[in-house]
């Protein structure tokens, strides 16, 4: 039997972003049809990255065919014992990927639950998430899937909102993944503790922007049981 998992968050008014919704034509209103307006940018909710996003002469949307990776087979790395506030490292993924190693698979996804224990909606989950660290991102890079995706903020300056001046705001996972690996990243996913098993096939269909540093995606997880 085949079962579908949505793995993407719903677009809808949060803090982090500001998206309103509102009504630019409405039966209310006495017109024939309804339209809602919203403001939507491309690398908001669960969405993707193109090298661009990070590299000024970065590869966009164009030069990654949806034929090559829209839909793969799947590795999910279980690393949902990580405490919060704590770094995702190379030790960590190769011994997740310990099980798995006779097998390379196109798309790996980094499973930590997140979203299950904390509220994706709240400021808790951005301040106190795990992320990846910079050997954790070359760990990603050498194991070069065609696709990466995160339940969690995948470089620890995600979650910092009111940088102090001077900081270090350096996103070393983008760095090595994105620019280095030419490696596609779907950020902000949701519901991998529903995949219920450590592979499947991933369908990833972003909207179909030209030219493009990232954009907002469907994904889902077909598993087969």
């Amino acid at each position: 039997m085949r079962r579908i998992v949505d793995l993407t968050l719903p677009i809808e008014e949060h803090w982090r972003y500001g998206i309103h919704f509102s009504l630019v034509k409405s039966h209310e209103n006495g017109d024939p049809f309804q339209i809602t307006g919203y403001p939507l940018q491309s690398h908001w909710f669960t969405h993707i990255d193109f090298p661009r996003h990070f590299d000024p002469t970065g590869l966009t949307s164009d030069d990654y065919p949806i034929s090559d990776w829209g839909i793969t087979d799947c590795l999910v790395l279980d690393l949902t014992d990580v405490p919060e506030n704590t770094g995702i490292t190379a030790e960590m993924l190769e011994k997740a990927n310990e099980p798995f190693k006779d097998k390379h698979y196109d798309s790996i996804l980094i499973r930590t639950d997140r979203a299950n224990k904390v509220s994706w909606k709240t400021k808790e989950f951005w301040d106190n998430s795990q992320w990846v660290t910079e050997d954790g991102g070359i760990w990603i890079r050498d194991y070069a899937p065609k696709i990466v995706g995160y339940d969690f903020p995948q470089d620890y300056v995600i979650r910092i909102r009111d940088p102090k001046p001077g900081q270090d705001m350096r996103q070393p996972v983008h760095e090595h993944v994105l620019v280095e690996g030419k490696i596609l990243q779907i950020e902000y996913m949701t519901n991998l503790w529903e995949i219920k098993s450590p592979t499947c096939q991933l369908v990833a269909l972003p909207i179909n922007t030209q030219h493009s540093d990232g954009g907002t995606i469907r994904v889902i997880a077909v598993v087969e049981e």
